[in-house]
């Protein structure tokens, strides 16, 4: 059996600087530790707010596009009660695309929406021919009557499409 050496006086102090410093080392190591975990909290935290602002842009554009269609649809469809007022002061589908810039079947589709409201809503006996002709809130109006759609245009009244100043 061997018996170990005693260590001498040096060496125990020696090793006793020697855990000093390795536990002074760990202190520092653990406090730098603590340091980058914080910071990595921090991004982490930065990239769930900045998911939480993309998410509410998203809805936002999302809202802004609803309500953009919603207002496009409305001037679609006092777009066609104007043509449909083009229609009933005697104009052509050819001659109002030719006028518009526009394309025969977009004037004929336009005329004929504005068609089937009219019809849709003289069907429903509603009142109120301003939105049947699709104009709610726009700069032309028109009343559904028998045969065809009665328009007011700058004041004139058109019955039929006659012309602008056929009562």
């Amino acid at each position: 059996m061997a018996t170990k050496p005693k260590r001498t006086a040096r060496e125990l102090a020696a090793r006793k600087r020697a855990l000093e410093r390795a536990l002074e080392l760990n202190a520092e190591r653990f406090k730098r530790e603590q340091e980058l975990t914080d910071m990595a909290a921090d991004f982490l935290m930065t990239r769930e707010l900045e998911t939480d602002v993309l998410g509410g842009l998203e809805e936002q554009i999302a809202a802004l596009h609803a309500a953009a269609q919603a207002e496009c649809a409305e001037l679609r469809r006092q777009g066609a009660a104007a043509v449909a007022l083009m229609v009933a002061h005697g104009e052509g589908a050819g001659r109002i695309a030719q006028r518009l810039g526009g394309v025969i079947g977009e004037v004929r589709q336009l005329r004929d929406d504005a068609a089937a409201r009219v019809q849709e809503v003289a069907g429903r006996g509603e009142s109120g021919g301003r939105e049947a002709a699709g104009a709610v809130s726009g700069p032309v109006s028109g009343v559904p009557v028998a045969g065809g759609v009665r328009a007011s245009w700058g004041g004139a009244a058109v019955a039929g499409g006659v012309g602008p100043d056929a009562v």
